[in-house]
């Protein structure tokens, strides 16, 4: 593909129902003693989902979760946070992917960069669960039914691979220390082209299920 200068990345974390989001590979930590739970409507959830689904093949679920086991099973320096690793493998979770999924496409259908939701109709999870508002990542954690304890996002636009969305990712520190948490057991990782300038979104959400 035609490369181009246009890329933009962006982490969140929420560790026990905390949550936070900035722009350019910062990120806000919270934390509580209680874990999320909470749960849209079920129906209008399957039918996203079933939808969420068929945009992945199985071969690209497994070439994600390769090319991130691989970056988790060597030590890295992720700069302020220093060296991290090799930590655990994680496991493909199809919750986390719904999850990512839904932002990954409100963002290439939006024009809209940011972990919380553009709020207009390409906003699944914020229309279905009537939020008034963009959904923020604990919303589309319930929405995909995702019940956890702590939860990570990354964002990317304008990488023309999973690769190069990686590699981006891997220089920024708090995207490295997201990739490399080892309190996280479950990953999910979606992408969407879009016809704006930055022509592909990527979406990855980490996981510890409850």
């Amino acid at each position: 593909m035609k490369s181009t200068s246009f890329a933009l990345l962006s982490a969140t974390i929420l560790l026990f129902t905390g949550c936070g989001s900035t722009k350019v590979a910062h990120a806000t930590i919270t934390n509580t003693d209680k874990p999320h739970t909470s749960k849209p409507d079920g129906k209008s959830v399957h039918m996203e989902r079933a939808h969420a689904h068929s945009s992945l093949t199985r071969a690209q679920k497994k070439e994600f979760l390769t090319r991130i086991n691989q970056v988790r099973s060597k030590r890295r320096s992720c700069g302020k946070y220093g060296s991290m690793g090799p930590v655990g493998p994680l496991v493909w979770s199809d919750k986390l992917y719904q999850a990512a999924y839904v932002h990954t496409y409100d963002m290439a259908k939006s024009s809209h960069f940011s972990h919380d939701g553009s709020g207009s109709r390409n906003d699944r999870a914020a229309v279905e669960m009537g939020l008034g508002r963009g959904s923020r990542l604990r919303d589309r954690m319930s929405y995909a039914e995702y019940r956890w304890r702590a939860a990570a996002e990354n964002i990317a636009a304008g990488q023309r691979s999973a690769q190069a969305a990686m590699d981006a990712w891997l220089r920024s520190d708090e995207h490295c220390k997201n990739l490399m948490g080892g309190h996280f057991t479950e990953v999910g990782m979606a992408y969407h082209p879009s016809n704006d300038r930055f022509q592909t979104y990527w979406t990855q959400n980490f996981g510890k299920s409850m």
